[in-house]
């Protein structure tokens, strides 16, 4: 009985090694990335900390003013907070765009079939938005229009190809981005308002802890308002990367007020106390005023979800955000210097009026008792 002897796989039928130091790096940024999560995490709970050590020192003056505390802190996050979490929640779920991205200049007929599907079901969730019905009649067209297109594209030959891509390009142009843009338009001036607002509000803020409630408040009301304007939110994935977002600039935020007040010690060394009593609190408002820009354009590009957001296209868009804050950062730092300038005028009047009153109300005294010799 002749024995059998085993096949030797082929060279190139077995599977190419792993090269090692690809497989070191993957494993790497897996703990990287989860080491990542769990410090943030952490410096959340030092924020929820830091909330607990004034229920403490209330509670050390009379127990029911530390439960006061409590309940008060409660209300203000159930009212500034979870009104505008569950405003967000309750928006529809925008339609989920496809990761393929056709070329326009070798395309394929199929991927331009399944990217003019998905923008006829965006156009429809479209249809929806309350602050479009004006638009109901040239949506209902380029509804028309997208399903001749459709229907052109399943009869098509290949050598049609690159001119689908042309009309569906042109079909996108026409009767989807030019809604948007009127949306964009909302959008853009409401992030620009709110990051100003953000870096007023810490600017004038003498906690880090207030710091952090302020910038939690301000960005998830921003966040639930760009969601009403697009009236969409992306999926359960892209919401919980926009609210760990949030969570990371509160905690940022929380840790900026150390960095800004010894950076203000250091210019008041050097410009006098004024000068490092400003800078500080000014540099702490612009780095927030410039971190709610940047969660502000991510969370339009979620909630405006008509270009796909997969892992390849994650860092473009995250430097297209940072691109667009850079472009924006000067009239936002403009408005805030104004905005502080005004602020800190007001604050020295008031100033000089307290002194001049104090200084009339000191004469009136001394008129009561006679006034000292004018040699004396």
């Amino acid at each position: 009985m002749a024995t059998q002897v085993p096949k030797v796989p082929d060279a190139a039928a077995r599977p190419a090694p792993d090269w090692e130091f690809a497989s070191q790096w993957a494993k790497a940024w897996r703990v990287i990335k989860w080491s990542g999560f769990a410090l943030l995490a952490l410096a959340f709970l030092t924020v929820i900390g830091q909330g607990f050590l004034f229920y403490r020192m209330f509670d050390d003056v009379h127990p029911l003013l530390g439960y006061g505390f409590i309940l008060l802190l409660a209300g203000l996050l159930i009212m500034l907070v979870g009104r505008p979490i569950a405003s967000f929640l309750s928006m529809p779920v925008a339609a989920k765009p496809p990761h393929t991205l056709f070329d326009i200049e070798d395309p394929d007929i199929l991927v331009l079939s399944d990217r003019l599907k998905y923008d006829l079901k965006y156009l429809n969730m479209l249809k929806r938005n309350p602050l479009l019905k004006e638009e109901l009649p040239a949506m209902q067209a380029g509804l028309i229009e997208g399903r001749a297109l459709l229907a052109r594209m399943g009869k098509a030959q290949l050598s049609e190809a690159a001119e689908l891509a042309m009309a569906l390009e042109a079909f996108q142009q026409a009767h989807i981005e030019g809604h948007l843009r009127k949306l964009d338009a909302r959008v853009d001036k409401l992030i620009h308002s709110e990051a100003v607002g953000v870096g007023v509000a810490t600017a004038f803020s003498m906690n880090g802890t207030v710091d952090a409630f302020i910038v939690l408040w301000r960005n998830v009301n921003l966040v639930a308002k760009i969601s009403q304007i697009y009236f969409g939110r992306p999926h359960l994935g892209g919401t919980l990367l926009i609210l760990r977002d949030v969570m990371a600039i509160v905690v940022i935020s929380r840790a900026l007020e150390d960095v800004t007040d010894m950076t203000g010690d250091v210019i008041g060394g050097l410009l006098g106390r004024m000068g490092g009593l400003i800078a500080g609190p000014v540099m702490d408002g612009a780095v927030n005023a410039m971190l709610t820009l940047k969660l502000g354009y991510l969370a339009k590009r979620r909630c405006r979800a008509f270009k796909g957001w997969s892992a390849r296209q994650a860092r473009s868009i995250s430097a297209e955000a940072l691109e667009r804050v850079k472009r924006e950062s000067g009239s936002v730092a403009t408005d805030l210097l104004k905005a502080c300038g005004g602020l800190t005028s007001r604050a020295a009047w008031a100033a000089e009026r307290t002194m001049s009153g104090s200084r009339n109300a000191w004469s009136l005294v001394q008129s009561w008792f006679g006034r000292k010799p004018s040699s004396a």
